[in-house]
Order: C-alpha cells, then structure tokens, then sequence
C-alpha cells in the first residue's frame, strides 16, 4: 500500500466563498480526480501541496511554518501562507497579493472508506476567501 498525503478542499461551507482546509492520507484509490498530493516543489507545471513544519501531519496547525498550495494554473490558483507573516495567515498568490486569510479552525476528522478506497483527514483551517471549494475543483 502506498501512504500518499492530501489536502482536501471541503466540500461544505458555511459561508458561499469559504472552504476549510483538511490534511489527511489516502491509502490506495482511484478518483475521477484525484486529490492535491504532497509534494516537495509545487512551482511550474506541478499541481499539489507543499507543507513545511511538525504540524503538517499530525501535529497542531499552529506549527506549520508554510503550506504552499497550487490547485491549477489555468485559472491560476497557487497560494502560500506562511507562520511568520503574523495571525491571521494571509494568503498570498504569486504576485505578492493576497486573495484573503486562513483562521485556525482544527477540530474535525473525516474517515471514509469505500470499496478499496480509504481517506482520512482533520481540519486545519478556515479560508476567508473569494474563492469557493467548487472553484478550485473546477480549475482541475
């Protein structure tokens, strides 16, 4: 069994133009589209998650450092944010702009498991943002 991690866009929000952020593993699977995987370097062409810090898996939200997402480039949806930038975590694109804040939002964990498919995951954040989880699927 291959042990890939994942970043999960929720597909519930409370607000139309927010999503909440869960990192989590999957164990095996195959998906229309599949999620966001871990990845060293998410710059260029490669679409994934880049999460430095002990908090990334399994730890507390409040120790990841950065967490680097880059979801698709046509629409361009490539956000950092970073620890040391203050509370709360501004989202950055690649033009030095921000496209809103993260707060931290911990507290949830999913399981889910169907057929030979297995995903689990806890929140970490949520994202005040223009941008909806259906948005960001879209781009993909």
């Amino acid at each position: 069994m291959r042990l890939s991690t994942l970043l999960l866009a929720s597909l519930t929000g409370l607000a139309t133009a927010n999503f909440d952020l869960y990192l989590g593993h999957q164990v095996f699977g195959v998906f229309a589209y599949g999620p966001y995987l871990s990845q060293d370097d998410v710059s260029g062409r490669t679409i994934g998650v880049r999460c430095a810090g002990s908090g990334c898996y399994g730890g507390a939200a409040t120790n990841i450092n950065v967490l680097e997402m880059h979801f698709s480039n046509n629409p361009l949806y490539h956000w950092t944010i970073y620890k040391d930038r203050g509370h709360p975590y501004k989202i950055y694109g690649l033009d030095g702009r921000t496209y809103g804040e993260y707060i931290l939002f911990p507290g949830v964990n999913f399981h889910h498991l169907r057929f030979a498919e297995t995903r689990s995951g806890v929140r970490k954040f949520r994202c005040l943002t223009q941008f909806t989880a259906a948005q960001i699927r879209a781009g993909r």
